[in-house]
């Protein structure tokens, strides 16, 4: 009775221990190309946003917004890049803005967002033209965002994109001099 208790626990024991080496050899060689691709993502998202940029510099402030992730400073003084992840009603909405020196938004991107699929399309959506571009709304729009409402049907979605733009122009003060 106890070999036949041991032995199927032993077993499994070596299965899960052989199984979690090779997932931890898969990882180690994956994760480099992985955090490549991701940066090399990034780096296209900076470039569609302000596009007259001829590269970018990371820059450091110190209490930034818990939203804003990361700044980034067009080398060729064009605008500013900011990276922001901020809670929607779905989960957070990864957004990118650029805002120019003037401070003025250049434009706004969602980058990925877990929101309900339908119900966002007008506030994600700068792809199709027929849908009402809640992105565009906010080009050339300065810190006050007049005239920038949210949209009606998903507004904790569009509440939160909204408080994203607001909290990269609170970081764009923090480091435009």
């Amino acid at each position: 009775m106890n070999k036949d208790f041991i032995m199927p626990v032993i077993v499994l024991s070596l299965i899960c221990l052989f199984v979690s080496g090779a997932l931890a050899v898969a990882n180690n060689f994956t994760a480099p190309v992985i955090e490549i691709a991701a940066a090399q993502r990034a780096a296209m998202a900076r470039k569609e946003i302000i596009p007259q940029a001829d590269g970018f510099e990371l820059l450091s402030a110190d209490n930034l917004p818990r939203s804003v992730t990361e700044i980034y400073k067009a080398t060729n003084n064009t605008g500013y890049i900011f990276m922001i992840s901020i809670p929607g009603y779905g989960g957070n909405i990864n957004m990118i803005c650029g805002i120019d020196n003037d401070g003025r938004i250049i434009k706004t991107a969602v980058l990925s967002h877990t929101e309900t699929k339908g119900m966002t399309d007008a506030v994600f959506a700068d792809h199709d033209p027929a849908l009402l571009n809640h992105q565009g709304r906010y080009i050339g729009k300065d810190k006050n965002l007049h005239d920038v409402i949210v949209v009606t049907g998903a507004t904790i979605s569009s509440n939160a994109y909204r408080n994203g733009v607001i909290d990269a122009f609170t970081a764009f003060e923090m480091v435009h001099r």
